[in-house]
Protein backbone atom coordinates (compact mmCIF):
# COMPACT_ATOMS: atom_id res chain seq x y z
CA UNK A 1 0.00 0.00 0.00
CA UNK A 2 1.48 3.33 -1.05
CA UNK A 3 1.23 6.75 0.59
CA UNK A 4 -2.29 8.01 1.31
CA UNK A 5 -1.87 10.91 -1.08
CA UNK A 6 -0.94 8.78 -4.06
CA UNK A 7 -3.78 8.58 -6.57
CA UNK A 8 -4.14 8.16 -10.28
CA UNK A 9 -4.55 11.25 -12.41
CA UNK A 10 -6.59 11.43 -15.60
CA UNK A 11 -4.05 9.97 -18.03
CA UNK A 12 -4.97 10.04 -21.72
CA UNK A 13 -3.31 8.76 -24.88
CA UNK A 14 -2.84 10.91 -27.97
CA UNK A 15 -5.88 9.49 -29.72
CA UNK A 16 -8.04 10.46 -26.72
CA UNK A 17 -6.86 14.08 -26.60
CA UNK A 18 -9.75 16.42 -27.37
CA UNK A 19 -9.60 18.95 -30.17
CA UNK A 20 -10.34 21.94 -27.92
CA UNK A 21 -9.26 22.98 -24.39
CA UNK A 22 -9.51 26.14 -22.36
CA UNK A 23 -5.86 25.73 -21.36
CA UNK A 24 -2.94 23.64 -22.58
CA UNK A 25 0.08 23.34 -20.26
CA UNK A 26 3.42 22.11 -21.59
CA UNK A 27 5.71 20.37 -19.11
CA UNK A 28 4.78 18.31 -16.01
CA UNK A 29 7.37 19.75 -13.65
CA UNK A 30 6.50 21.97 -10.65
CA UNK A 31 5.74 25.02 -12.84
CA UNK A 32 3.49 23.13 -15.25
CA UNK A 33 1.66 21.09 -12.63
CA UNK A 34 0.84 24.11 -10.48
CA UNK A 35 -0.23 26.09 -13.54
CA UNK A 36 -2.65 23.28 -14.42
CA UNK A 37 -3.92 23.01 -10.83
CA UNK A 38 -4.66 26.72 -10.60
CA UNK A 39 -5.91 27.12 -14.17
CA UNK A 40 -8.37 24.27 -13.68
CA UNK A 41 -10.23 26.30 -11.04
CA UNK A 42 -11.98 28.25 -13.82
CA UNK A 43 -11.09 26.33 -16.98
CA UNK A 44 -13.52 23.50 -17.71
CA UNK A 45 -10.96 21.51 -19.73
CA UNK A 46 -7.21 21.55 -19.23
CA UNK A 47 -4.57 19.48 -21.02
CA UNK A 48 -1.15 18.89 -19.44
CA UNK A 49 1.43 17.37 -21.80
CA UNK A 50 4.84 15.98 -20.82
CA UNK A 51 7.52 15.03 -23.34
CA UNK A 52 8.91 12.26 -21.13
CA UNK A 53 7.41 9.38 -19.24
CA UNK A 54 5.49 9.80 -15.98
CA UNK A 55 6.35 9.70 -13.15
CA UNK A 56 9.27 11.79 -14.37
CA UNK A 57 12.90 11.54 -13.32
CA UNK A 58 14.44 14.97 -12.75
CA UNK A 59 18.13 15.60 -12.14
CA UNK A 60 17.81 17.76 -9.04
CA UNK A 61 19.12 18.00 -5.50
CA UNK A 62 15.60 17.75 -4.11
CA UNK A 63 15.94 20.39 -1.39
CA UNK A 64 12.97 22.60 -0.53
CA UNK A 65 13.71 26.08 0.78
CA UNK A 66 11.49 28.27 2.92
CA UNK A 67 9.76 29.86 -0.09
CA UNK A 68 8.93 26.45 -1.56
CA UNK A 69 7.48 25.25 1.72
CA UNK A 70 5.39 28.40 2.06
CA UNK A 71 4.07 28.07 -1.49
CA UNK A 72 2.91 24.51 -0.76
CA UNK A 73 1.14 25.21 2.54
CA UNK A 74 -2.24 25.92 0.87
CA UNK A 75 -2.05 22.49 -0.79
CA UNK A 76 -1.54 20.58 2.47
CA UNK A 77 2.23 20.89 2.83
CA UNK A 78 4.89 18.32 2.02
CA UNK A 79 3.96 14.73 3.03
CA UNK A 80 6.29 13.01 5.49
CA UNK A 81 6.73 9.93 3.27
CA UNK A 82 9.11 11.76 0.94
CA UNK A 83 11.38 13.30 3.59
CA UNK A 84 14.89 11.81 3.68
CA UNK A 85 17.62 11.57 6.32
CA UNK A 86 18.87 14.05 7.36
CA UNK A 87 15.55 15.87 7.44
CA UNK A 88 17.15 19.32 7.36
CA UNK A 89 20.20 20.31 5.34
CA UNK A 90 21.99 23.61 5.95
CA UNK A 91 23.87 25.60 3.33
CA UNK A 92 27.63 25.74 3.88
CA UNK A 93 30.19 27.62 1.79
CA UNK A 94 33.38 25.54 1.44
CA UNK A 95 36.49 26.93 -0.26
CA UNK A 96 38.85 23.98 -0.44
CA UNK A 97 41.97 26.01 -1.30
CA UNK A 98 41.83 27.86 2.02
CA UNK A 99 40.05 25.13 4.01
CA UNK A 100 37.34 27.67 4.86
CA UNK A 101 33.87 26.44 5.81
CA UNK A 102 31.06 28.89 6.48
CA UNK A 103 28.00 27.11 7.84
CA UNK A 104 24.85 29.21 7.54
CA UNK A 105 21.43 29.05 9.16
CA UNK A 106 19.72 28.69 5.77
CA UNK A 107 18.02 25.31 5.79
CA UNK A 108 16.30 23.07 3.27
CA UNK A 109 13.85 20.21 3.70
CA UNK A 110 15.55 17.13 2.22
CA UNK A 111 13.15 15.16 -0.02
CA UNK A 112 13.04 12.42 -2.62
CA UNK A 113 12.60 14.47 -5.80
CA UNK A 114 10.82 11.75 -7.80
CA UNK A 115 8.29 11.25 -5.00
CA UNK A 116 7.89 15.02 -4.72
CA UNK A 117 6.86 15.26 -8.37
CA UNK A 118 4.47 12.31 -7.91
CA UNK A 119 2.83 14.11 -5.02
CA UNK A 120 2.45 17.29 -7.07
CA UNK A 121 0.71 15.22 -9.77
CA UNK A 122 -1.77 14.01 -7.13
CA UNK A 123 -2.97 17.61 -6.74
CA UNK A 124 -4.36 17.68 -10.29
CA UNK A 125 -8.18 17.80 -10.37
CA UNK A 126 -10.33 15.55 -12.56
CA UNK A 127 -10.81 18.14 -15.31
CA UNK A 128 -7.10 17.98 -16.23
CA UNK A 129 -6.17 15.47 -18.95
CA UNK A 130 -2.54 14.33 -18.70
CA UNK A 131 -0.71 13.09 -21.79
CA UNK A 132 2.75 11.64 -21.15
CA UNK A 133 5.37 11.00 -23.89
CA UNK A 134 3.74 13.82 -25.85
CA UNK A 135 5.79 16.58 -27.45
CA UNK A 136 4.77 19.99 -28.67
CA UNK A 137 5.71 19.96 -32.35
CA UNK A 138 4.38 23.39 -33.32
CA UNK A 139 2.65 26.39 -31.80
CA UNK A 140 1.03 29.51 -33.23
CA UNK A 141 -1.53 31.98 -31.98
CA UNK A 142 -4.12 34.44 -33.14
CA UNK A 143 -6.26 37.03 -31.33
CA UNK A 144 -8.67 34.44 -29.93
CA UNK A 145 -6.79 31.13 -29.59
CA UNK A 146 -3.57 29.15 -29.61
CA UNK A 147 -3.02 26.34 -32.12
CA UNK A 148 -0.88 23.48 -30.78
CA UNK A 149 0.61 20.67 -32.85
CA UNK A 150 1.28 17.63 -30.65
CA UNK A 151 3.04 14.32 -31.24
CA UNK A 152 2.19 11.57 -28.78
CA UNK A 153 1.50 7.88 -28.32
CA UNK A 154 -1.85 6.31 -29.06
CA UNK A 155 -3.39 3.41 -27.12
CA UNK A 156 -1.28 0.92 -29.12
CA UNK A 157 1.98 2.80 -28.51
CA UNK A 158 2.28 4.26 -32.01
CA UNK A 159 3.27 7.88 -32.61
CA UNK A 160 0.41 10.02 -33.91
CA UNK A 161 0.10 13.75 -34.62
CA UNK A 162 -2.66 15.74 -33.00
CA UNK A 163 -3.87 19.31 -33.44
CA UNK A 164 -5.37 21.08 -30.43
CA UNK A 165 -6.97 24.51 -30.14
CA UNK A 166 -6.83 26.32 -26.81
CA UNK A 167 -7.77 29.67 -25.35
CA UNK A 168 -4.40 29.86 -23.56
CA UNK A 169 -1.12 27.99 -23.34
CA UNK A 170 1.27 27.98 -20.36
CA UNK A 171 4.78 26.69 -21.00
CA UNK A 172 6.55 25.10 -18.04
CA UNK A 173 9.01 23.27 -20.25
CA UNK A 174 12.15 23.99 -18.22
CA UNK A 175 15.60 24.83 -19.59
CA UNK A 176 14.83 23.39 -23.02
CA UNK A 177 12.53 26.42 -23.36
CA UNK A 178 11.00 25.11 -26.60
CA UNK A 179 8.00 27.42 -26.47
CA UNK A 180 10.15 30.44 -25.59
CA UNK A 181 12.30 29.94 -28.66
CA UNK A 182 9.31 29.34 -30.93
CA UNK A 183 7.95 32.69 -29.81
CA UNK A 184 11.15 34.26 -31.16
CA UNK A 185 12.37 35.29 -27.70
CA UNK A 186 16.14 35.43 -27.27
CA UNK A 187 17.34 32.00 -26.08
CA UNK A 188 19.60 31.83 -23.07
CA UNK A 189 22.85 29.93 -22.75
CA UNK A 190 22.79 26.74 -20.71
CA UNK A 191 25.01 25.32 -18.01
CA UNK A 192 25.80 21.60 -18.11
CA UNK A 193 25.25 19.77 -14.84
CA UNK A 194 26.48 16.32 -13.83
CA UNK A 195 25.25 14.61 -10.67
CA UNK A 196 26.86 11.52 -9.16
CA UNK A 197 25.14 9.43 -6.50
CA UNK A 198 27.75 7.84 -4.24
CA UNK A 199 27.30 5.46 -1.33
CA UNK A 200 27.67 6.72 2.23
CA UNK A 201 26.82 5.39 5.64
CA UNK A 202 23.70 7.16 6.92
CA UNK A 203 24.72 9.90 9.31
CA UNK A 204 28.33 9.81 8.12
CA UNK A 205 28.18 13.20 6.37
CA UNK A 206 27.33 16.33 8.28
CA UNK A 207 23.86 17.72 7.41
CA UNK A 208 25.17 20.33 4.99
CA UNK A 209 24.67 21.31 1.40
CA UNK A 210 28.31 22.09 0.70
CA UNK A 211 28.90 24.63 -2.05
CA UNK A 212 32.47 23.86 -3.15
CA UNK A 213 35.06 26.18 -4.72
CA UNK A 214 38.65 25.39 -5.69
CA UNK A 215 41.18 26.74 -8.18
CA UNK A 216 42.36 23.15 -8.65
CA UNK A 217 39.37 22.42 -10.82
CA UNK A 218 39.27 23.33 -14.55
CA UNK A 219 38.23 26.86 -15.60
CA UNK A 220 35.03 25.54 -17.21
CA UNK A 221 33.94 24.34 -13.75
CA UNK A 222 31.57 26.87 -12.24
CA UNK A 223 30.95 25.34 -8.86
CA UNK A 224 30.27 22.01 -7.19
CA UNK A 225 28.12 20.71 -4.37
CA UNK A 226 27.72 17.73 -2.06
CA UNK A 227 24.64 16.79 -0.03
CA UNK A 228 23.57 13.66 1.90
CA UNK A 229 20.39 11.86 0.80
CA UNK A 230 19.84 8.88 3.09
CA UNK A 231 22.33 6.13 2.20
CA UNK A 232 23.78 8.10 -0.73
CA UNK A 233 25.22 11.55 -1.30
CA UNK A 234 24.83 13.66 -4.42
CA UNK A 235 28.08 15.07 -5.77
CA UNK A 236 27.31 17.68 -8.40
CA UNK A 237 29.41 19.60 -10.90
CA UNK A 238 28.18 22.65 -12.82
CA UNK A 239 30.04 23.62 -16.00
CA UNK A 240 29.80 26.86 -17.94
CA UNK A 241 27.95 26.99 -21.29
CA UNK A 242 30.02 25.62 -24.15
CA UNK A 243 32.06 23.24 -21.96
CA UNK A 244 33.06 19.93 -23.52
CA UNK A 245 33.78 16.47 -22.11
CA UNK A 246 31.95 17.41 -18.92
CA UNK A 247 31.48 13.85 -17.68
CA UNK A 248 35.21 13.10 -18.01
CA UNK A 249 36.06 16.33 -16.17
CA UNK A 250 33.46 15.53 -13.53
CA UNK A 251 35.09 12.13 -12.96
CA UNK A 252 38.47 13.78 -12.31
CA UNK A 253 36.85 16.22 -9.89
CA UNK A 254 35.11 13.34 -8.13
CA UNK A 255 38.42 11.47 -7.79
CA UNK A 256 39.98 14.58 -6.28
CA UNK A 257 37.11 15.01 -3.86
CA UNK A 258 37.42 11.40 -2.77
CA UNK A 259 41.07 12.13 -1.91
CA UNK A 260 40.58 15.45 -0.12
CA UNK A 261 36.99 15.76 1.11
CA UNK A 262 36.89 15.51 4.90
CA UNK A 263 34.20 12.79 4.85
CA UNK A 264 34.25 9.46 2.97
CA UNK A 265 32.55 9.28 -0.42
CA UNK A 266 31.91 5.69 -1.49
CA UNK A 267 31.39 3.99 -4.82
CA UNK A 268 29.14 5.49 -7.47
CA UNK A 269 25.67 4.03 -7.95
CA UNK A 270 24.17 6.42 -10.51
CA UNK A 271 25.06 9.37 -12.73
CA UNK A 272 22.80 11.83 -14.48
CA UNK A 273 23.37 14.87 -16.66
CA UNK A 274 21.13 17.82 -17.41
CA UNK A 275 21.16 21.49 -18.39
CA UNK A 276 20.26 24.72 -16.57
CA UNK A 277 19.55 28.22 -17.79
CA UNK A 278 22.43 30.71 -17.62
CA UNK A 279 20.64 33.99 -16.92
CA UNK A 280 22.57 37.25 -17.17
CA UNK A 281 20.24 40.22 -17.68
CA UNK A 282 16.72 41.28 -16.66
CA UNK A 283 15.67 41.03 -20.32
CA UNK A 284 16.02 37.23 -19.90
CA UNK A 285 12.92 37.34 -17.68
CA UNK A 286 9.93 37.04 -20.01
CA UNK A 287 6.31 36.43 -18.98
CA UNK A 288 5.17 35.44 -22.47
CA UNK A 289 3.52 36.77 -25.62
CA UNK A 290 -0.20 37.19 -26.30
CA UNK A 291 -2.10 34.13 -25.07
CA UNK A 292 1.07 32.17 -24.31
CA UNK A 293 2.58 32.49 -20.81
CA UNK A 294 6.03 31.26 -19.74
CA UNK A 295 6.47 29.82 -16.23
CA UNK A 296 9.50 28.42 -14.43
CA UNK A 297 12.91 28.18 -16.04
CA UNK A 298 11.63 28.68 -19.57
CA UNK A 299 10.59 32.19 -18.58
CA UNK A 300 13.93 32.79 -16.88
CA UNK A 301 12.53 32.34 -13.36
CA UNK A 302 15.49 30.70 -11.65
CA UNK A 303 18.11 32.04 -9.23
CA UNK A 304 21.35 32.73 -11.10
CA UNK A 305 23.22 33.07 -7.80
CA UNK A 306 22.18 29.86 -6.05
CA UNK A 307 20.78 27.76 -8.90
CA UNK A 308 17.60 27.22 -6.85
CA UNK A 309 14.65 26.77 -9.14
CA UNK A 310 11.86 24.84 -7.42
CA UNK A 311 10.44 27.80 -5.49
CA UNK A 312 10.50 30.03 -8.59
CA UNK A 313 8.91 27.29 -10.70
CA UNK A 314 6.11 26.70 -8.20
CA UNK A 315 5.38 30.36 -7.61
CA UNK A 316 5.48 31.39 -11.27
CA UNK A 317 3.34 28.39 -12.23
CA UNK A 318 0.77 29.30 -9.59
CA UNK A 319 0.71 32.92 -10.77
CA UNK A 320 0.36 31.92 -14.43
CA UNK A 321 -2.47 29.50 -13.70
CA UNK A 322 -4.31 32.05 -11.59
CA UNK A 323 -3.93 34.72 -14.28
CA UNK A 324 -5.54 32.42 -16.86
CA UNK A 325 -8.25 31.31 -14.44
CA UNK A 326 -9.16 34.93 -13.66
CA UNK A 327 -9.36 35.81 -17.34
CA UNK A 328 -11.51 32.78 -18.17
CA UNK A 329 -13.82 33.48 -15.22
CA UNK A 330 -14.47 37.02 -16.49
CA UNK A 331 -15.27 35.84 -20.00
CA UNK A 332 -13.71 36.92 -23.33
CA UNK A 333 -11.08 39.60 -22.88
CA UNK A 334 -8.45 41.19 -25.09
CA UNK A 335 -5.65 38.99 -26.40
CA UNK A 336 -3.27 39.80 -23.55
CA UNK A 337 -5.74 39.86 -20.62
CA UNK A 338 -4.12 36.91 -18.80
CA UNK A 339 -0.65 38.15 -19.71
CA UNK A 340 -1.30 41.56 -18.12
CA UNK A 341 -2.40 39.90 -14.90
CA UNK A 342 0.61 37.60 -14.95
CA UNK A 343 3.05 40.45 -15.61
CA UNK A 344 1.69 42.36 -12.65
CA UNK A 345 1.91 39.34 -10.34
CA UNK A 346 5.51 38.72 -11.42
CA UNK A 347 6.85 42.18 -10.60
CA UNK A 348 8.28 41.33 -7.14
CA UNK A 349 9.88 38.15 -8.49
CA UNK A 350 11.45 39.99 -11.42
CA UNK A 351 12.90 42.65 -9.08
CA UNK A 352 14.31 39.93 -6.85
CA UNK A 353 15.96 38.14 -9.76
CA UNK A 354 17.29 41.38 -11.28
CA UNK A 355 19.16 42.09 -8.02
CA UNK A 356 20.67 38.61 -8.10
CA UNK A 357 21.80 39.13 -11.70
CA UNK A 358 23.52 42.38 -10.71
CA UNK A 359 25.38 40.63 -7.87
CA UNK A 360 26.30 37.45 -9.70
CA UNK A 361 29.40 38.59 -11.67
CA UNK A 362 31.19 39.62 -8.46
CA UNK A 363 29.97 36.63 -6.44
CA UNK A 364 31.17 34.26 -9.15
CA UNK A 365 34.59 35.90 -9.53
CA UNK A 366 37.75 34.70 -7.77
CA UNK A 367 37.70 37.95 -5.76
CA UNK A 368 34.11 37.38 -4.71
CA UNK A 369 34.93 33.88 -3.52
CA UNK A 370 37.89 35.23 -1.51
CA UNK A 371 35.69 37.87 0.06
CA UNK A 372 33.21 35.16 1.10
CA UNK A 373 36.10 33.46 2.93
CA UNK A 374 37.05 36.65 4.78
CA UNK A 375 33.72 38.08 5.94
CA UNK A 376 32.09 36.83 9.17
CA UNK A 377 29.89 33.76 8.93
CA UNK A 378 26.72 35.55 10.22
CA UNK A 379 26.99 37.97 7.27
CA UNK A 380 27.40 35.07 4.83
CA UNK A 381 24.35 33.45 6.42
CA UNK A 382 22.25 36.60 6.16
CA UNK A 383 23.25 37.20 2.54
CA UNK A 384 22.49 33.57 1.64
CA UNK A 385 18.90 33.97 2.85
CA UNK A 386 18.28 36.35 -0.05
CA UNK A 387 20.26 34.48 -2.72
Amino acid sequence: MGPQWRKSYNAVTADAIAGRYDLVVVGAGPAGIMAAVEGARSCERVLLVEAGELPREKSCGGMLNLYTRRALEPYGGVPEEMVLDPRWIYFRYFHMDYDVKKATEVKFLNVDRKMFDEWLMSLLPANVDVAASTRLSSVSQGPAEVLCGLNGLDALGARVPKTVRASYLIAGDGPRATVRERLGIRPFDRYITVQEYVKIEPGELDPYFDCICSKEFPPEYGIGYIMPKGDVAIVGSIFYPGSRDCEAKHEKILDRLRETYPYPLGESVKRESWIAAHLRRPADLVAGRGRILLAGEGGGFLSCTSGEGISFALNSGIKAGRAVAASVAEGPLSTDGALRRYEEALRPMKRNLAVRMAMFPFMNSSWGKKVACAIPTPIVSKATEHL
